[in-house]
């Protein structure tokens, strides 16, 4: 299999999958574009018509979406989502929220792997969606909890509810926000998942920056 990705640093959407790829042993090779540059566009087509980053090409056919990737690896990976039924419903309801949702996250504080503690304004809006993202983890993580299930994860072992999550989590290590004990626990151990080390390390060594997407200041 080949996933396609865009820039470490930046591209919350392809670090999904392949943190998730990578934390399950599944073998893939790993295709990088640079997003933004003159020639992405004509990249990209060689491999999608969405011209969007990520893109998993199967012996089977084409997935090119994170969670339509993440979909089609569980199929054949049941391990990448909780075992217990419960959790699974939850899991899923919390990647259909992150995958559809928190627009005003995602938009006032791109991820970028090198940003730590970073100053920046946040308004209502985004501050509302940290607040239903915490919410909605410690919701996951009690729910786990309450069936034996205290990993440290959202919803037991690490699911693809906390590939999805992950670059939130990059997100909120690299603004100065204000977080409860709960979530920096939670943060504390994605960071310290080897694959998610792994994507920031490679996304830190990366030389190219989007200005668009370099938020907030020291």
């Amino acid at each position: 299999m080949q996933l396609v990705i865009g820039n470490q640093n930046y591209s919350s959407w392809s670090m999904r999958p392949w943190v998730a790829m990578t934390h399950f042993g599944v073998s893939f090779e790993t295709i990088k574009l640079e997003l933004d540059t003159p020639v992405f566009a004509a990249q990209i087509k060689q491999y999608s018509n969405a011209n969007t980053v990520p893109v998993l090409m199967t012996q089977n056919g084409t997935a090119t979406d994170s969670l339509s990737i993440l979909e089609t690896l569980a199929d054949s990976h049941p391990q990448m989502w909780p075992s217990d039924p419960k959790l699974k419903i939850m899991a899923r309801n919390a990647v259909a929220r992150m995958h559809s949702g928190f627009f005003a996250l995602r938009s006032e504080m791109p991820m970028n792997c090198r940003a730590i503690q970073r100053r920046l304004d946040i308004t209502p809006a985004c501050r509302n969606d940290i607040d239903q993202v915490e919410a909605l983890w410690t919701q996951c993580l009690a729910a786990a909890y309450q069936v034996g299930q205290t990993q440290g994860y959202l919803l037991g072992g690490f699911s693809i509810a906390d590939a999805f999550f992950a670059p939130v989590v990059v997100r909120l290590r690299g603004y100065k926000v204000t977080v409860n004990p709960t979530t920096q626990t939670y943060m504390d151990t994605v960071l310290s998942t080897p694959a998610v080390m792994a994507w920031m390390a490679a996304g830190v060594k990366e030389a190219s920056v989007l200005h668009q997407d370099e938020a907030g200041f020291d």
